[in-house]
């Protein structure tokens, strides 16, 4: 009995000697820096490899995704485009409800006034045009169109604003519509046609200048560069026809003369080419060019 009584008081005294140290040792187990242990290094590491792979793999995703969707956005820009071009017109141009709204605070004007108002904002847009204020010239001019859907002057001046700060369509569709308003306006004619010049459309260029000489056949250039057009499509007849036309207006011109006589040859006109070169001789008698089309002549 007395064994047990002193293996017990052993054992109780070891058990607090064991907890006395335990007990002064917790401020330094409190503060033991875990993320220094080899284990949890290792397992910090393996974290960050994951980490640092799969950011890769996300800015790889990314990228084949922008790649994938740059059609998508590219589709989705002329769409918007488009979009804004067919509200720039129905807001330019073809807004009914605007019209009639405005026509109802301009019927409180009398037709003097509307037309004193008319002919100043005409004027207006003219001189923010002519010092480059293209948006206050655009804002005159959709002013006065909104007093007189049909003024030509301020149709006019709204396409020339448009050509002139490169808003291409939007001048095009302007000049198109003044072109029904003044069909025979040979210089809304011309106009189209050095745009479509300028868009290679060559046919519809040449169609224009036939138009523009119809309604006023006395400008010589109008001619002769129908002419050029007109060689450049393989109509070398009606070219010779054209360039004829704009050597009667200007018989002396050596330019023209030169030109209708490269014409007469191409087209195989002895005659023409002949009286050419006679005309040529005696407005340019200096030119070097005539002994060579005196040979190009022979051998026709």
């Amino acid at each position: 009995m007395l064994i047990n009584i002193l293996f017990l008081l052993v054992t109780l005294a070891c058990l607090g000697v064991i907890g006395f140290i335990v007990w002064s040792k917790m401020p330094q187990i409190s503060n033991l820096d875990t993320q220094n242990l080899p284990q949890e290094k290792t397992n910090r590491k393996k974290n960050e490899i994951i980490l640092r792979r799969l950011d890769v793999k996300s800015h790889e995703t990314k990228q084949k995704l922008g790649q994938k969707l740059k059609p998508l956005e590219n589709f989705w820009g002329k769409v918007q485009l488009k979009f804004r071009i067919y509200v720039g017109k129905i807001e330019r141009l073809l807004h009914h409800e605007q019209m009639v709204k405005t026509k109802e605070e301009h019927s409180q004007l009398s037709n003097e006034e509307l037309t004193t108002r008319l002919k100043s904002l005409i004027q207006e847009g003219t001189q923010y045009l002519e010092i480059g204020g293209f948006d206050r010239a655009e804002q005159s001019f959709i002013e006065a169109i909104k007093i007189d859907a049909k003024s030509a002057d301020a149709y006019r001046g709204l396409a020339e604003t448009y050509l002139r700060r490169g808003a291409r369509e939007e001048a095009k569709q302007t000049f198109t519509f003044l072109h029904q308003l003044e069909p025979e306006n040979d210089a809304v004619m011309v106009r189209l046609a050095q745009m479509a010049e300028e868009d290679d459309d060559v046919y519809q260029a040449i169609e224009y200048y036939q138009l523009a000489v119809v309604a006023n056949d006395a400008l010589s250039p109008r001619f002769a560069h129908l002419a050029e057009l007109l060689l450049k499509v393989g109509q070398n007849d009606i070219a010779k026809e054209a360039i004829m036309q704009a050597v009667e207006l200007e018989p002396q011109n050596p330019k023209y003369l030169d030109f209708l006589l490269e014409t007469a040859i191409l087209c195989q006109d002895k005659k023409l080419a002949t009286e050419a070169f006679s005309k040529l001789r005696m407005s340019n008698p200096e030119n070097s060019k005539l002994p060579e089309f005196k040979y190009r002549i022979d051998s026709l």
